[in-house]
């Protein structure tokens, strides 16, 4: 990107969240590209990077690995606006199922509205950060609400008292399992800013039951760490999007997948 286009990255970014904060952000589109082509979005903020297929290529290259998508479970673990969420509903059809988990508040708006606007009754969405326990847990929100960028605090350590933040539920997968409120996966996405390790923990009995494909988007050492120790045991290695083989320390955006 060259110094032009630097200096107005932080303009465009303002007048889009300028503009997905009035009626004009809800006005109807359709994703032109990617997983979710053809589905009904809003506008603003930040929706031509989705519209235009720039989502990330890891659930697609999951997809790849199928051999039907119709009638699969999926949990999009960090949602955000609903691409993944959106798109595979779309894929696996009626017989499929979505659970979708999302805590920020802002974001989790414009995902139930994108599930909406498709009609897509295939869809079950949890306002609620996947993590080890159920409970509750202080949101770390830096970009405002609605931000790709909120967080669970990384390390206890930092020092997050200037960053502002909201309370927010926590729910741990198997329990969802062991009730019956979701199915047990084909497929898991997992991206949520440094706390996937622990998400993927408070699912470790049912993902040792079913071995699903895991699109995992690492974002620090101790996420990565703590995501090997608990699957290299069950026999999971990491690829890349292509399907070659990786070390754990190269991982960025990889899938892990459990030995066959």
């Amino acid at each position: 990107m060259d110094l032009h286009h630097l200096m107005l990255a932080p303009l465009r970014t303002a007048v889009s969240r300028v503009i997905g904060a009035t009626p004009i952000g809800l006005i109807p589109v359709r994703v032109r590209q990617g997983p979710a082509k053809g589905a009904r979005w809003t506008f603003g903020p930040f929706s031509a990077y989705w519209r235009l297929g720039g989502a990330e290529a890891d659930v697609a290259a999951a997809l790849a690995r199928l051999p039907t998508i119709k009638g699969i479970a999926f949990w999009d673990i960090g949602a955000h606006y609903g691409i993944h969420t959106v798109g595979v509903a779309m894929q696996a059809g009626s017989s499929g199922h979505v659970a979708a988990f999302e805590p920020d508040p802002g974001a989790f708006a414009r995902l139930s509205r994108h599930v909406t606007m498709n009609k897509l009754t295939n869809v079950k969405l949890f306002q609620a950060a996947v993590s080890e326990t159920s409970g509750a847990i202080t949101l770390y929100t830096p970009g405002r609400l609605g931000s790709a960028n909120s967080h669970i605090r990384h390390n206890p350590q930092d020092d997050m008292s200037a960053t502002p933040s909201v309370i927010v539920k926590t729910v741990a997968l198997d329990e969802l399992v062991a009730s019956g409120q979701i199915r047990k996966p084909n497929i898991i996405k997992v991206d949520v800013q440094g706390h996937g390790h622990k998400a993927l923990r408070g699912a470790a009995r049912t993902i040792a039951d079913s071995l699903p494909i895991i699109a995992f988007s690492n974002h620090s050492d101790m996420e990565r760490d703590g995501t090997r120790a608990l699957l290299e045991p069950l026999g999971y290695r990491p690829v890349n999007l292509s399907g070659e083989p990786i070390k754990w320390s190269a991982i960025k955006e990889a899938l892990l997948l459990p030995l066959s």
